[in-house]
Protein backbone atom coordinates (compact mmCIF):
# COMPACT_ATOMS: atom_id res chain seq x y z
CA UNK A 1 0.00 0.00 0.00
CA UNK A 2 2.78 2.20 1.02
CA UNK A 3 4.82 1.48 -2.52
CA UNK A 4 1.67 2.64 -4.61
CA UNK A 5 1.05 6.07 -2.71
CA UNK A 6 4.89 6.44 -3.05
CA UNK A 7 4.55 6.30 -6.60
CA UNK A 8 1.37 8.07 -7.50
CA UNK A 9 2.05 10.87 -5.45
CA UNK A 10 5.11 11.55 -7.68
CA UNK A 11 3.11 10.65 -10.84
CA UNK A 12 0.16 13.11 -10.00
CA UNK A 13 2.48 15.94 -9.26
CA UNK A 14 4.18 15.77 -12.98
CA UNK A 15 0.61 15.12 -14.46
CA UNK A 16 -0.68 18.50 -13.06
CA UNK A 17 2.75 20.01 -13.49
CA UNK A 18 2.90 19.75 -17.22
CA UNK A 19 -0.70 20.25 -17.73
CA UNK A 20 -0.14 23.34 -19.52
CA UNK A 21 3.45 22.72 -21.34
CA UNK A 22 3.82 25.37 -24.18
CA UNK A 23 6.56 24.98 -26.72
CA UNK A 24 9.24 28.02 -26.01
CA UNK A 25 9.88 28.79 -29.82
CA UNK A 26 6.17 28.44 -30.71
CA UNK A 27 6.83 31.58 -32.75
CA UNK A 28 9.02 29.86 -35.24
CA UNK A 29 6.07 27.85 -36.90
CA UNK A 30 4.39 30.92 -37.11
CA UNK A 31 7.01 32.64 -39.19
CA UNK A 32 7.55 29.42 -41.73
CA UNK A 33 3.72 29.37 -41.92
CA UNK A 34 3.91 33.13 -43.26
CA UNK A 35 6.27 32.17 -45.40
CA UNK A 36 5.15 29.06 -46.44
CA UNK A 37 4.25 28.54 -50.26
CA UNK A 38 4.42 32.32 -50.38
CA UNK A 39 8.80 33.08 -50.86
CA UNK A 40 10.03 33.42 -54.18
CA UNK A 41 13.79 31.76 -54.31
CA UNK A 42 16.73 33.18 -56.33
CA UNK A 43 19.61 30.98 -56.20
CA UNK A 44 23.21 31.50 -57.21
CA UNK A 45 26.43 30.08 -56.64
CA UNK A 46 27.55 26.43 -55.48
CA UNK A 47 25.05 23.74 -54.73
CA UNK A 48 22.34 25.25 -56.21
CA UNK A 49 20.24 21.77 -56.25
CA UNK A 50 20.69 20.88 -52.73
CA UNK A 51 19.89 24.09 -51.52
CA UNK A 52 16.63 24.77 -53.71
CA UNK A 53 15.79 21.08 -52.76
CA UNK A 54 15.72 21.55 -49.18
CA UNK A 55 14.10 24.78 -48.87
CA UNK A 56 10.73 23.60 -51.24
CA UNK A 57 10.95 21.02 -48.67
CA UNK A 58 11.01 23.51 -45.80
CA UNK A 59 9.22 26.46 -46.81
CA UNK A 60 7.49 25.30 -50.25
CA UNK A 61 7.07 26.61 -53.53
CA UNK A 62 5.13 30.31 -54.07
CA UNK A 63 2.31 30.10 -55.65
CA UNK A 64 0.73 33.08 -57.50
CA UNK A 65 2.35 36.13 -56.46
CA UNK A 66 4.69 35.71 -53.52
CA UNK A 67 4.62 38.67 -50.91
CA UNK A 68 8.17 37.41 -49.85
CA UNK A 69 11.18 37.04 -51.80
CA UNK A 70 14.57 35.24 -50.41
CA UNK A 71 18.04 35.54 -52.40
CA UNK A 72 20.87 33.00 -51.33
CA UNK A 73 24.25 33.29 -52.93
CA UNK A 74 26.11 29.99 -51.89
CA UNK A 75 30.23 30.08 -51.90
CA UNK A 76 31.93 26.27 -50.78
CA UNK A 77 35.35 25.67 -50.46
CA UNK A 78 37.37 22.20 -49.43
CA UNK A 79 40.53 22.78 -48.15
CA UNK A 80 43.45 20.35 -46.52
CA UNK A 81 43.52 20.34 -42.73
CA UNK A 82 46.26 17.60 -42.31
CA UNK A 83 48.96 17.11 -44.87
CA UNK A 84 50.77 13.93 -44.69
CA UNK A 85 54.46 13.47 -45.09
CA UNK A 86 54.02 11.85 -48.24
CA UNK A 87 51.77 15.23 -49.42
CA UNK A 88 48.65 13.65 -49.08
CA UNK A 89 45.55 15.19 -47.41
CA UNK A 90 44.17 12.60 -44.53
CA UNK A 91 41.70 15.70 -43.29
CA UNK A 92 39.70 17.85 -45.02
CA UNK A 93 37.56 20.80 -44.38
CA UNK A 94 34.20 21.80 -46.33
CA UNK A 95 33.05 25.35 -45.61
CA UNK A 96 30.50 26.74 -46.73
CA UNK A 97 29.89 30.64 -46.76
CA UNK A 98 26.04 31.58 -48.05
CA UNK A 99 24.75 34.89 -48.02
CA UNK A 100 20.95 35.66 -47.33
CA UNK A 101 18.65 38.32 -47.90
CA UNK A 102 15.01 37.90 -46.99
CA UNK A 103 12.72 40.82 -48.73
CA UNK A 104 9.28 41.43 -48.65
CA UNK A 105 7.98 42.00 -52.84
CA UNK A 106 5.10 44.11 -52.18
CA UNK A 107 7.05 47.06 -50.17
CA UNK A 108 10.47 46.61 -51.83
CA UNK A 109 12.28 46.52 -48.62
CA UNK A 110 14.90 43.85 -47.07
CA UNK A 111 13.50 42.44 -43.73
CA UNK A 112 16.44 40.46 -42.53
CA UNK A 113 20.50 39.64 -44.42
CA UNK A 114 22.79 37.65 -42.52
CA UNK A 115 26.00 35.69 -43.78
CA UNK A 116 26.26 32.26 -42.42
CA UNK A 117 29.78 30.34 -42.79
CA UNK A 118 29.38 26.28 -41.67
CA UNK A 119 32.45 24.27 -41.72
CA UNK A 120 32.91 20.49 -41.00
CA UNK A 121 36.02 18.14 -40.89
CA UNK A 122 36.28 14.64 -43.08
CA UNK A 123 38.78 11.73 -43.32
CA UNK A 124 40.05 11.14 -46.60
CA UNK A 125 40.27 7.75 -47.55
CA UNK A 126 42.96 5.88 -48.82
CA UNK A 127 43.71 2.70 -50.88
CA UNK A 128 43.83 4.44 -54.09
CA UNK A 129 40.32 4.73 -54.91
CA UNK A 130 38.64 8.11 -53.78
CA UNK A 131 35.27 6.77 -53.87
CA UNK A 132 34.98 6.70 -49.70
CA UNK A 133 36.40 10.09 -50.01
CA UNK A 134 34.09 11.54 -52.90
CA UNK A 135 30.90 9.69 -50.57
CA UNK A 136 31.98 11.41 -47.63
CA UNK A 137 32.47 15.12 -48.92
CA UNK A 138 29.14 14.70 -50.96
CA UNK A 139 27.02 13.26 -47.82
CA UNK A 140 28.71 15.99 -45.70
CA UNK A 141 28.06 19.09 -47.97
CA UNK A 142 24.49 17.92 -48.16
CA UNK A 143 24.54 18.20 -44.18
CA UNK A 144 26.37 20.98 -43.73
CA UNK A 145 24.27 22.62 -46.36
CA UNK A 146 20.79 21.82 -44.26
CA UNK A 147 22.52 22.86 -41.15
CA UNK A 148 23.48 26.41 -42.47
CA UNK A 149 19.45 26.79 -43.60
CA UNK A 150 17.96 25.67 -40.35
CA UNK A 151 20.06 28.54 -38.81
CA UNK A 152 18.63 30.95 -40.96
CA UNK A 153 14.93 29.94 -40.73
CA UNK A 154 15.73 29.15 -37.13
CA UNK A 155 16.85 32.94 -36.41
CA UNK A 156 14.63 34.46 -38.87
CA UNK A 157 11.78 32.71 -37.00
CA UNK A 158 13.07 33.79 -33.47
CA UNK A 159 14.12 37.19 -34.33
CA UNK A 160 12.31 38.59 -37.08
CA UNK A 161 8.87 36.42 -36.29
CA UNK A 162 7.25 39.88 -37.18
CA UNK A 163 8.83 39.86 -40.46
CA UNK A 164 8.77 43.79 -40.57
CA UNK A 165 10.81 45.90 -42.99
CA UNK A 166 14.55 46.53 -41.48
CA UNK A 167 13.11 50.59 -41.60
CA UNK A 168 9.75 49.84 -39.98
CA UNK A 169 11.42 49.69 -36.34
Amino acid sequence: MFKRIFFLIPLLVLITGCSDFQFVYNTSFQTINKINKNTSLSIRGDNRDVINSYLMSKIGEAENKPVYGLSIISDSVIEAVVIETDATASKLMIKHDVKYTFNNLIKNCIIFEKNILTKNLYDAKSAGYSFGTDFAEKELSTKNLHSNIDQFLNELSINYSNLKCNNEG
